[in-house]
């Protein structure tokens, strides 16, 4: 258990009856604030969650029916003792968990500025090192203008898909069989949107494909984009936190109860987006090069691992329902595609020069690849 968790209890009913179980925990410093998350996915029934102070009186409840319930929230605490959960359900099947954390301070809460500068910074720097070693601004917007086309063309599948996944499949299984196949394939349309968004622009801007350092640049340019603009969102909602308006105390007590839960919190998303990019890089080479050299099953290939990370960051978020609701969870998932990843570039990059290009034989490649050495 986390070293901010308190109390955590989970359980799950598979008979139609009505329960009423009793959970104790002991609460010692009531100088800290502390949070309370309730997770239930019911497939029929309905149940009741409470929380009991020293003294009996309810400090908060929490009720959830079929499909998928969550919320986070502040747990008022005032005197020290044992408080008890108290959860009642009625004709329930299903799975739920429920989970009280000791917040961090509000000043600590400002640490999330580094969080929002190193997604600003980190890829401002990658694309300066793409600029300088000659690849030129040019080959960077074009790769921010593939990730907005895929961005596009996801949106318009993306509601299509889930409309149908729902339709047919959300009474076929269990809800939480049910959020995976949804993470699964939407992670795999994103996938495909992605290569669409890297062929097209690649078809229009063909000088893109020679050297291998442009397609580098373009695929820094896309990640550098999303992170660019998560950097700037972070900041607004920072400025939301710290400020004064109705909306202040909720976003402060979101981030604060993610901190609870995260360790080093601010280095997990610049972390997690990090690894993204650098898998974007290699699956944009392994497209492009495809494209270059007609060779489908680089493509194909690219578009899976566009698709493996993205279904594995939305993978890695269902866990998080009943699992650790850690980041560094998403950050271990991507790991070993991210170190397969860069062995893709190392080995894509060895290739590039004497593989064939469009229209071009071996032997063509050859000659050429002799001559650029000659000279």
């Amino acid at each position: 258990m986390h070293a901010s968790v308190v109390a955590e209890y989970s359980g799950g009913h598979t008979e139609s009856t009505e329960t009423t179980e009793t959970f104790p925990f002991v609460i010692k410093d009531v100088q800290r604030e502390y949070g309370i998350s309730v997770t239930a996915i019911l497939e029929s029934g309905d149940g009741l969650l409470r929380v009991l102070d020293p003294a009996g009186t309810q400090i908060y409840q929490h009720l959830w029916g079929t499909m998928l319930s969550q919320e986070r929230a502040p747990l008022a605490v005032t005197a020290p003792g044992t408080y008890s959960m108290v959860v009642s359900v009625e004709d329930a099947r299903g799975d739920w968990r429920a989970r009280v954390v000791a917040l961090p301070a509000t000043s600590a809460l400002k640490w999330m500025y580094v969080s929002a500068a190193l997604l600003i910074m980190l890829p401002l720097v990658a694309v300066g090192i793409a600029v300088r070693r000659g690849s030129g601004f040019r080959f960077v917007a074009l790769g921010a203008a593939m990730f907005l086309a895929a961005r596009v063309v996801w949106f318009i599948g993306a509601i299509a898909i889930d409309i149908a996944a729902r339709f047919a499949l959300e009474d076929a299984m269990p809800y939480l069989a049910f959020l995976w196949v949804q993470s699964a394939v939407l992670g795999l349309w994103q996938g495909i949107a992605a290569t669409i968004g890297v062929v097209l622009v690649t078809r229009l801007a063909k000088s893109i494909c020679e050297p291998p350092s442009r397609v580098i640049a373009a695929g820094i340019g896309s990640g550098a984009l999303e992170m660019i603009a998560i950097g700037v969102l972070s900041l607004f909602g920072l400025a939301i936190m710290f400020g004064s308006g109705s909306k202040s105390g909720k976003a402060r007590f979101l981030q604060a109860y993610d901190m609870a839960v995260t360790p080093i919190l601010p280095l997990a998303e610049p972390a997690v987006l990090a690894l993204t990019a650098l898998c974007g890089v290699a699956a944009t080479l392994l497209t492009v090069y495809g494209l270059r050299s007609r060779r489908f099953g680089h493509v194909v290939g690219g578009a899976a691992l566009f698709a493996a990370v993205l279904t594995a960051v939305s993978a890695s978020r269902s866990v998080t329902l009943f699992g650790p609701e850690s980041k560094w969870v998403t950050v271990a998932v991507l790991l070993p595609l991210a170190g397969l990843a860069g062995a893709l570039i190392r080995r894509n990059l060895l290739d590039w020069v004497d593989s064939p290009r469009a229209g071009e034989t071996a032997l063509d490649a050859f000659v050429r690849e002799h001559e650029g050495s000659d000279n």
